[in-house]
């Protein structure tokens, strides 16, 4: 099935730009601080996740995500709803860790988008119905940016980007469009990959994908097509990290909680 809207016809589980504009890829440079002040909003998004200190500990992998992620804003920045393990076997054998990851949003807006979905947030086991993630990797008005920390030393940008790559690609086969995932591989052409690295995936408000790596800025890839297939990877029905995805789903089931309370 397919939906088709601007004359772009895409699989089902993502929608075209809002204009012909924003299918345009180019990469550019700019610095933004990562991490500003904790968010006051919504601490309640965060109840199911274990603390530690004054960050959130994945524990499958002990990596520490910070509470709030301040890419386009500095104030009131997007929120950790939830975090998970990508596992990778080898051989068909031992299990890996490769990365933890989560997901930041920024809850004003998300709870607007929440507010017209409450049919679909009553799920089984308080996990949101697909139309809810499908919304949210969609949406341009909630900022959000996916994190993810290396945790397993024998990770390099070859095995890194050829899982990636893997996942997104028959997607943008799909759609006509692969030169923004080439563009999105070669800013890894120069990452030095360890234990420890940070990742950040942001979608701006115009679907332009921005990408960090330890904090620093190294390209944006102006895709919203790109951006929506990587969040896909993660927010879809069929997510490589499925206990990330549950743990997310958890953090916007608090923030419609949060939103009906108010």
């Amino acid at each position: 099935m397919f939906i088709t809207r601007h004359d772009v016809k895409l699989p089902a589980s993502t929608v075209a730009p809002a204009n012909a504009n924003q299918s345009a890829h180019v990469t550019s440079h700019r610095n933004f601080p990562l991490f500003g002040p904790f968010a006051s909003l919504s601490s309640a998004v965060m109840t199911h996740l274990p603390q530690s200190g004054d960050k959130r500990k994945e524990q499958a992998t002990g990596m520490e995500f910070p509470e709030d992620c301040c890419v386009l804003t500095k104030k009131d920045c997007p929120v950790l709803t939830g975090f998970g393990v990508r596992n990778k076997k080898l051989m068909g054998m031992k299990t890996i860790k490769v990365y933890a990851v989560g997901l930041y949003v920024d809850p004003k807006a998300a709870k607007k988008l929440l507010s017209s979905k409450q049919a679909d947030i009553s799920a089984v086991q308080g996990i949101p119905e697909q139309a809810v993630f499908d919304d949210l990797v969609t949406s341009n008005d909630v900022e959000k940016s996916l994190r993810m920390v290396i945790s397993f030393g024998g990770v390099n940008k070859k095995n890194f980007w050829s899982a990636l790559e893997e996942r997104m690609e028959p997607a943008m086969k799909q759609a006509g469009d692969v030169a923004p995932l080439q563009e999105f591989g070669a800013l890894f052409d120069d990452v030095k990959f360890r234990k420890g690295l940070q990742l950040n995936f942001t979608s701006s408000k115009d679907g332009a994908l921005i990408t960090q790596v330890d904090n620093k800025e190294v390209g944006i890839v102006k895709s919203s097509l790109l951006t929506r297939t990587l969040f896909d990877v993660y927010l879809g029905r069929d997510p490589v990290s499925p206990d990330a995805k549950q743990s997310i789903g958890r953090g916007l089931v608090n923030l419609a909680i949060e939103e009906n309370a108010q």
